[in-house]
């Protein structure tokens, strides 16, 4: 059975809807719009939040009914859609932007506010090719830092990292808003630089000005992730909690505890975190990771039980988003050897329309679980030698270079691996 740990991969998504909601504006910009329409009389908390953004969409959708010739208040409920999904993990968000978009007048003759909306939309659906075309639609005087920002996005999940992070460094540099430190933080922490993602993200969030609680526990979310991809554990612990303190109740954050519990040893206290999480979401990622547990524990049934449902509702997402969904439900394709031609399908489509260090990682776990390690050996080399340099792509090399025979090979960068993250057997071990 796959072991916790998807959410790592719900985390880096999610991430991508960050960037894509504040591509060329502080965060407090789109913020302001949807939590702060209703100021919270109590401490901020999901269900407060949630509450928050379902007013502001309700709200949005009545003013444009009774404004139909202004084009800006549908591309704010777009933005507004986007922001629930990022919160409730819900794709059907995603559709009622896409539906939305494409009622617009804009989508006929693009304005430099709705070429952006169209553009952030398919990045945040992975879909590469559609963003950069959206982006050459713009009209001239279309906001030049929202145009590199975007730009560099596709550079960097299209693995040419060096061409992202000149586009980063400089937006840090000559704007310096929050939103330019968390780009360039998320790029650093996969090129092999985990103190200055970790500083950089700080740098962020004492940036940030806007009043989304969301927001908030997602910079203490992303650092811990920074701390969990070095082994450090207890840090990362210290601060989901502080995550948890910000925006109380939220699953995504909740899920993060229950995984580092679970790499901790504690495998009751992280089951019953994520049957809670499941209870609540619905979500297939953390079924899966509850399968996990239950199958260690023995309960095999309950374990076929959350797989098939998870199974299900990936099937559905597939056809619904493809590129959205394709990189996580290769997780759940990854577990058994006889899933290994639809792994490899889905590895490689993923692969495809974002050709990057995590996809290709995916590629490389599936033709290793499909006895073909020698190709995957190609594909995590030219990874890291284009500057791709997590623990886990080099423990998974190592992997594929070790059952290729490449025995002091798969040592040396074992040991590369090792010396990233000392917890890299735990936490990125391959089915045998």
């Amino acid at each position: 059975m796959r072991w916790p740990g998807t959410g790592r991969g719900l985390a880096a998504a999610l991430s991508v809807l960050v960037l894509s909601v504040t591509a060329g504006c502080d965060r407090s910009a789109v913020a302001s719009t949807a939590p702060a329409a209703k100021p919270a009389a109590a401490k901020p908390s999901y269900a407060s939040e949630l509450a928050n953004l379902d007013a502001a969409i309700a709200d949005g959708v009545a003013l444009a009914a009774k404004r139909p010739d202004d084009t800006l208040v549908p591309l704010e409920v777009v933005t507004l859609y986007l922001e629930r999904a990022r919160l409730t993990g819900n794709y059907e968000d995603y559709r009622r932007a896409e539906l939305l978009l494409d009622a617009q007048p804009g989508a006929r003759v693009p304005t430099a506010s709705f070429c952006l909306a169209r553009a952030r939309l398919h990045f945040t659906l992975h879909r590469l090719k559609q963003t950069a075309a959206a982006l050459d639609t713009c009209p001239a005087g279309t906001s030049a830092p929202d145009m590199a920002a975007l730009r560099a996005d596709i550079a960097m999940y299209s693995g040419r990292y060096r061409d992202a992070e000149e586009t980063y460094r400089a937006l840090v540099n000559q704007l310096g808003g929050s939103q330019h430190f968390t780009r360039l933080a998320l790029l650093r922490k996969s090129l092999g630089a985990p103190g200055e993602a970790a500083a950089l993200l700080e740098a962020a969030e004492s940036r940030y000005y806007g009043v989304s609680a969301t927001q908030k526990a997602w910079y203490k979310l992303q650092r811990g992730l920074v701390a969990l991809e070095r082994g450090r554990y207890d840090e990362a612990l210290a601060l989901y909690r502080r995550a948890e303190e910000a925006l109380p109740g939220w699953w995504l954050v909740e899920e993060h505890i229950a995984e580092v519990t679970h790499f901790r040893g504690d495998n009751n206290a992280a089951a019953t975190l994520y049957r809670s999480i499941v209870e609540r979401t619905r979500a297939p990622e953390f079924m899966d990771a509850l399968a996990a547990i239950e199958h260690a524990q023995g309960q095999e049934e309950k374990a076929r039980e959350l797989s098939a449902q998870a199974r299900a509702l990936y099937e559905r997402r597939l056809s619904e988003f493809p590129e959205a969904a394709a990189g996580h439900a290769l997780d759940h394709f990854l577990v058994h050897p006889v899933d290994a031609p639809r792994a490899i399908t889905l590895a490689e489509s993923n692969f495809r329309v974002r050709p990057y260090g995590e996809s290709a990682v995916g590629l490389a776990k599936a033709w290793i679980l499909s006895g073909q390690p020698k190709r995957a050996v190609p594909i995590l080399a030219t990874q890291v030698a284009n500057g791709w340099d997590t623990a886990e792509a080099r423990w998974v090399l190592a992997e594929a270079m070790d059952r290729s025979g490449q025995r002091s090979d798969a040592e040396r960068e074992r040991a590369r691996a090792l010396s990233k993250n000392p917890e890299s057997a735990r936490m990125y071990a391959l089915p045998q």
